[in-house]
């Protein structure tokens, strides 16, 4: 069994990231952004499950583009491009499953 506490990161700085949780399949990472914040247009070569934690968030897949809010889940297929933008402070959680986890352009 493993627990993970999310720790504010937003204090010093406009976005923070931070493993949370690692195991065989893959791994969790908390996004958190301030306010009209983005993350570039990339990809990641696994599957990947967006959980919003707190927060707006505008993601973009492909074409196309979805608010999501708390309570919300996005799947993504491996290689599929996105991107993102903060609309209120938010904090996600990105859980990629996968041998590589790794994001890239």
């Amino acid at each position: 069994m493993k627990v993970a506490v999310l720790k504010h990161m937003l204090e010093d700085r406009a976005v923070g990231r931070a493993k949370v949780l690692e195991f065989d399949g893959g791994v969790v990472m908390n996004l958190q952004l301030k306010a009209g914040e983005k993350v570039s247009r990339h990809r990641t070569p696994s599957d990947a499950i967006v959980h919003v934690v707190a927060g707006r968030v505008r993601f973009g897949v492909g074409e196309q583009d979805v608010e999501l809010v708390p309570g919300m889940l996005l799947h993504m297929d491996p290689q599929e491009e996105h991107e993102l933008e903060a609309l209120e402070d938010a904090s996600i959680l990105v859980m990629k499953i996968g041998a590589n986890t790794v994001c890239g352009s």
